[in-house]
């Protein structure tokens, strides 16, 4: 009894075939090309907060860390924790860390005030997200310069329901 799939059809039974292969390789542009849209990606109201308290000058990325979970379950407790790689001497030190929200009712969550004294670049404190966004740390060095990170998060709970 002759089979109703064409012998040409059938897959190979010995290693990959050529479709497999062509999708595994697109597979993996696709995920090599995630990170870098995701980086220079930013949506024209975060940028104006930003150039807001930047007072219009471009931060840089590097130097410093956001670390936030990607997956929350509740928007009214995200544990973030920011580090700014400076030696925190009177030459060289962050003068202050900003956070932003954009998708919060109040944007602009908090800044943090540092000096040579604070010993560290480092703030530890408890977000209230309203909804799954993009945060970001923008942080002011002492010779002029600004550094930035962001972080996107999904909540599946949201918090400021009540617009506070």
């Amino acid at each position: 009894m002759s089979s109703v799939i064409s012998p040409r059809s059938r897959r190979s039974e010995a290693g990959h075939d050529r479709r497999s292969l062509l999708a595994g390789a697109a597979a993996g542009l696709v995920v090599a090309a995630l990170p870098a849209r995701a980086a220079t990606d930013i949506s024209p109201e975060r940028a104006q907060l930003i150039a807001r308290i930047t007072e219009g000058a471009l931060p840089e990325r590097g130097r410093i860390t956001l670390d936030v979970p990607a997956l929350v379950e509740n928007g009214n407790s995200v544990d973030t924790r920011i580090v700014v790689e400076s030696p925190m001497t009177d030459a060289d030190h962050v003068r202050w860390i900003h956070l932003i929200a954009e998708k919060n009712p109040f944007p602009d969550m908090a800044r943090f005030h540092l000096g040579p004294r604070a010993g560290r670049a480092e703030v530890a404190t408890t977000l209230r997200l309203s909804q799954s966004q993009t945060v970001t740390a923008v942080a002011a060095l002492s010779g002029g310069g600004f550094v930035m990170a962001d972080a996107d998060i999904v909540v599946t709970l949201s918090a400021c329901i009540d617009g506070g």
